[in-house]
């Protein structure tokens, strides 16, 4: 095992207890910056989006459908490891806005 190499080529974050008004803010951000809207109930979450930046990208999406209705819900972000940079005004609100941060994957 003197010559194992590790690569990650994707990591995913789960971010617990983000408000619906800190998410709705996040929405209309997107929108603003990137232009786009959500794609609804799509992969086991209510809101998923695909968000850009030249080549980066970043995963997220918010609203487990198996959580029950509440004011507070799991939000996923998933991306490349090297485009962590490129999200991190993003993420540290994120972090700032969660009850517990869980790497999922």
């Amino acid at each position: 095992m003197k010559n194992v190499q590790l690569s990650l080529d994707k990591v995913a974050i789960e971010y617990h207890g983000v408000t619906v008004n800190f998410y709705n803010q996040l929405a209309l951000s997107f929108r603003d910056w990137f232009d786009i809207k959500p794609v609804i109930r799509h992969k086991g979450y209510v809101y998923h989006w695909n968000l850009r930046m030249d080549e980066a990208y970043l995963y997220l999406r918010y609203q487990p459908w198996w959580q029950k209705k509440s004011r507070k819900y799991t939000l996923q972000i998933e991306t490349h490891p090297n485009y962590l940079v490129k999200f991190r005004s993003l993420l540290d609100a994120l972090y700032g806005h969660s009850q517990e941060v869980y790497f999922n994957r």
